[in-house]
């Protein structure tokens, strides 16, 4: 009788230590799968790179602006104005004409963009409305870090006018 216990028992620890890496899996943040993402490991990387470079800052601008005219902005909310000031620091930051955000923010703002311009992300935005998911999360979460430098910015571009 005590093997039976025993090996009852020992199976039962097994089945704890087995369950154990998949309850964390399934507690973990969906957030989590897109932040931990090549495309957004990729996107970060990259930032530094596109800072230094006008003529990449330029062409991620431009293929921005390009996909704003596509894609619904549902999935964006509240955070729709603020993506498009993000496209619009990055491009009066490479012309020049905007200098007033520390070098972290601006890296946070370019591998947003780079990774909302880019198609093959966690959802591939090829598919309708969910594909887009994914870039309006990484849009919100750059905005958790950004938002007073944005509103600092869009005050700046009021001011011009």
């Amino acid at each position: 009788m005590k093997t039976r216990k025993t090996s009852s028992s020992a199976a039962k620890s097994s089945k704890k230590v087995a369950t154990k890496p998949r309850a964390k899996k399934e507690n973990r943040p969906a957030g989590d799968e897109i932040t931990q993402s090549a495309a957004f490991r990729r996107a970060t990387a990259d930032a530094e790179v596109y800072a230094g470079d006008p003529k990449r800052l330029r062409k991620l601008v431009e293929d921005a602006v390009g996909k704003l005219n596509t894609i619904p902005r549902g999935p964006f909310g509240e955070t729709w104005p603020y993506l498009m000031a993000m496209i619009r620091v990055i491009r009066d930051y490479q012309r020049g004409e905007y200098r007033d955000i520390s070098a972290p923010k601006l890296l946070i703002i370019i591998a947003a963009i780079i990774y909302f311009v880019s198609p093959f992300d966690v959802i591939p935005d090829w598919i309708p409305v969910l594909g887009h998911i994914d870039d309006a999360f990484v849009v919100s979460l750059a905005l958790k870090s950004v938002r007073g430098d944005l509103d600092t910015f869009m005050a700046w571009e009021t001011a011009r006018i």
